[in-house]
């Protein structure tokens, strides 16, 4: 593809190594675990979320995570479609001196990506999740989060290209496409109940049009448990916590619940089939756990 140029990667790579160091470190935000972590806390935690709690309410970070799906599904199926390669030294760590011991083996692992490379999945996913709440919770008199979410979205863009894993049109292509999604969003996809169907749509017309890969896999899974969960009892989900203690016990059950059954699955590594049921009851559970801690701390009062 036009554009993919090796020269753009090379001179961007050759920064300073403290700055290409801690843009390996902000690719970390743009990673699955990452936001998997800070989504589920901030749902959980809702309007106590600490620092930006009081622009928050469950459904509306339940809505971006919903969105964060599929994001999730659009990467897979048009990696596949396209095929196309990632920069020459993606696999290699780049090299780097003066890092601190203790973060090495983190800006190591950041810095190395294999698979294919068009679009980038770093900069489509942040661009929805980060960009999108910063969207969702920004008013007319104050813009100032949804320049902080478009910030760290441009520099975890940004950094997949310093350190080497993508070309620049591979990132931009992603913002574009990223942006795209937020755009259909707010006309078609307002809601959770409609934007967990149409991520597990899209997870099976992926699973159709280039076959089962993990992301596929999990895609329709999770969209599925999330759907069948926040059909069932999302009406019931607080969207703030009554209490700091409510916020709390619903974090702790929530940690316990998904973590629990993250081990297991990690552990019996299932089959395809098997795959998708773990997913929907590991994202099942995570979406219905505001429900159960509001109940266990009314017991607990």
């Amino acid at each position: 593809m036009a554009g993919r140029s090796v020269r753009a990667v090379e001179t961007l790579g050759a920064l300073p190594d403290p700055l290409v160091a801690a843009l390996a470190l902000v690719t970390l935000l743009g990673n699955v675990a990452a936001y998997f972590l800070i989504f589920s806390l901030s749902y959980w935690l809702g309007d106590r979320t600490p620092v930006v709690g009081d622009r928050l309410n469950r459904t509306l970070v339940v809505q971006v995570v919903a969105l964060g799906f599929v994001a999730l599904a659009l990467v897979a199926l048009l990696k596949q479609v396209f095929a196309l390669p990632r920069p020459p030294g993606a696999t290699r760590p780049v090299a780097l001196r003066g890092v601190p011991g203790v973060l090495r083996p983190l800006v190591v692992e950041a810095t190395v990506a294999d698979g294919f490379g068009f679009p980038s999945g770093h900069a489509l996913g942040s661009t929805v999740v980060y960009g999108g709440l910063g969207w969702l919770i920004a008013d007319e008199g104050d813009r100032r989060p949804l320049f902080v979410g478009a910030t760290v979205a441009g520099l975890v863009s940004l950094s997949r290209v310093v350190i080497g894993v993508h070309y620049p049109v591979d990132v931009l292509v992603g913002i574009v496409v990223g942006v795209a999604v937020l755009v259909v969003a707010v006309r078609f996809l307002s809601t959770p109940a409609r934007s967990f169907p149409a991520a597990g749509a899209l997870a099976a017309v992926g699973l159709f049009v280039v076959g089962p890969t993990d992301y596929l896999l999990f895609g329709v899974g999770a969209s599925l448990g999330a759907t069948v969960v926040w059909w069932t009892v999302g009406g019931r989900v607080p969207d703030t916590a009554s209490s700091g203690r409510e916020a709390l016990v619903t974090t702790v059950l929530g940690v316990v619940v998904v973590s629990g059954l993250v081990a297991v699955v990690t552990t019996l590594e299932p089959p395809p089939l098997p795959t998708v049921l773990a997913a929907a009851v590991v994202i099942g559970a995570l979406v219905a756990a505001p429900v159960g801690g509001a109940r266990l701390d009314a017991g607990l009062r």
